[in-house]
């Protein structure tokens, strides 16, 4: 067995694709945990020692940088992009202006984001930015961790903010969209293996550049790096 701590960016496509085909091919089973990167590198620092670590690139190669994961064999997998999600029969933005957009968040009824993680950060920052994050708060409907797209689903918020491949990782009929441009935060994602891991922890690393993987990151709106 080999451990994988893991963000959340992913978790769909590792679930349904990218380990079943590995444990096939190689009968290892991967025992995966799913979480914010910010939650990932929480448990790490209290002394937890998985034997791959998958996240926000700059903090996987901080975690090389410590000596908890090796430099050799660190690699970018996928690229993500902030959206929202809305049910389909409710309001879309005016156009596609962050103009517009800030406006719509303004106009809903209560927007759900989260507290960890990059879309999270990003998304608060876009806030203060633009004085917006007091008036958000008063109806927001806030996770300290999971998928916000749940609260437009069960009727809590009428907007969600996450990255794409969280959002779309929720069932139920929404519609997801990229937030524009000039607001958006394009983070990049990195899998990382521990010293001394076994040799299938490097093996399931490498495959996560093969086509099945790449195809299955692209299919829950992650891109190549």
């Amino acid at each position: 067995m080999i451990t994988l701590y893991s963000g959340l960016v992913v978790r769909q496509a590792l679930e349904e694709t990218v380990i079943p085909i590995f444990e096939k091919a190689t009968g290892e089973r991967v025992e995966a945990t799913f979480e914010p990167t910010t939650v990932l590198l929480s448990r790490i620092a209290e002394g937890e020692r998985p034997d791959l670590v998958l996240g926000v690139s700059s903090s996987v190669r901080g975690l090389a940088d410590q000596g908890v994961l090796g430099h050799e064999g660190l690699a970018d997998i996928a690229v993500s992009a902030v959206g929202f999600a809305r049910l389909p029969e409710s309001p879309a933005p005016a156009d596609e202006s962050a103009e517009s957009f800030l406006e719509y968040l303004r106009a809903a009824s209560a927007v759900a984001y989260t507290l960890s993680g990059a879309s999270g950060l990003h998304f608060m920052e876009v806030l203060r930015t633009h004085d917006l994050l007091e008036v958000i708060d008063e109806r927001a409907v806030r996770f300290s961790a999971g998928l916000t797209a749940d609260a437009v689903v069960d009727g809590r918020a009428s907007v969600a903010i996450q990255q794409i491949s969280e959002l779309r990782a929720v069932a139920g009929p929404h519609i997801v969209t990229p937030i524009p441009h000039a607001l958006q935060s394009y983070a990049s994602f990195a899998i990382g293996v521990r010293p001394g891991a076994p040799d299938t922890a490097a093996a399931f690393a490498t495959a996560l550049g093969a086509p099945d993987a790449r195809r299955a990151f692209e299919s829950v709106g992650l891109s190549a790096p």
